[in-house]
């Protein structure tokens, strides 16, 4: 089920694109942020770092986001453009999974994926689109909405930052310019069993947590990763670098794990509509429909 596999690496890397969010687009003093603006001084703490930044990113709501990220032997590429108002969110998500291309839409509280020629076939229908409500009732889709509407959240930036709050520590930081905009430039290490915790805290099972807590024992492991905030306190780029600790955990999984988000058009209206009725047809129902 190589299509899944896709979603699921697309969900992975939207889970992952920290602090989502970027500045206006322009080359110009007025309107970069980092003309105008004195720099301030660099936050030495995680709880003051991400208080200023949530101020700012909550007012605009809406970004893009280009996403560069390998994990293992895939490469995820792609843009994500979304405007981030809780059940209103909208978001639209153009990648590229090891050679092949995913989209996603979400819209009114329902995800439309677009389905490869390859899960057409499986699912033996000839509609362009599966939808998948975050609401629905069948066991099967509302825990792959439930696994996505998390993704979706998670991409919102003030929830981002709230990670990078709850989860993570300033190693160290430093000002310098970023494409020429004046940026502190923050060293940050996350505590990824404090990360596991926040996303299957409630949700994993006993028994799997167990397990999950006897692979993590003993184990300091620790995810760095780097921001680049402008004078408006806005991100304007992120990288993190899970390998070793993917590596640590014990995992099936070989090669890097490294993601790069740059974020832009801050603020800027994101149009984006479900699909035409016609070329829709529910997940669930193709699934069923096709014996899985």
């Amino acid at each position: 089920m190589r299509a899944t596999l896709k979603f699921a690496a697309v969900a992975a890397a939207l889970t992952l694109v920290v602090t989502g969010c970027g500045t206006r687009p322009s080359t110009t003093a007025e309107n970069t942020g980092g003309g105008e603006l004195a720099l301030a001084n660099p936050f030495t703490d995680a709880f003051g770092l991400v208080e200023a930044a949530k101020q700012g990113t909550r007012k605009a709501k809406s970004s893009t986001t280009i996403v560069d990220s390998m994990l293992g032997s895939k490469p995820v590429t792609g843009t994500v453009k979304a405007f981030y108002d809780g059940p209103a969110s909208r978001l639209e998500a153009n990648m590229t999974v090891d050679g092949e291309t995913v989209g996603m839409r979400l819209v009114d509280q329902t995800v439309f994926v677009k389905l490869p020629a390859e899960e057409k076939a499986r699912l033996k229908t000839d509609k362009v689109w599966g939808k998948i409500p975050l609401n629905s009732e069948d066991p099967q889709a509302k825990a792959v909405g439930k696994a996505m509407l998390r993704s979706f959240e998670m991409s919102d930036p003030a929830k981002q930052l709230e990670l990078v709050e709850k989860t993570g520590r300033v190693v160290k930081s430093e000002q310098t310019q970023l494409d020429g905009v004046p940026v502190n430039h923050y060293f940050v290490e996350f505590d990824a069993k404090k990360q596991i915790d926040l996303f299957l805290g409630e949700d994993l099972p006993a028994d799997q947590r167990a397990e999950v807590e006897k692979r993590f024992a003993g184990k300091d492991l620790r995810i760095p990763a780097e921001l680049w905030l402008n004078a408006e306190q806005l991100p304007l780029k992120m990288t993190m670098d899970m390998t070793s600790f993917m590596k640590s955990a014990g995992g099936s999984q070989t090669g890097e794990a490294k993601s790069t988000y740059t974020y832009s058009d801050w603020g800027t209206p994101v149009d984006v509509t479900a699909p035409p009725a016609a070329e829709v047809g529910d997940y669930a129902e193709m699934m069923q429909q096709a014996g899985n």
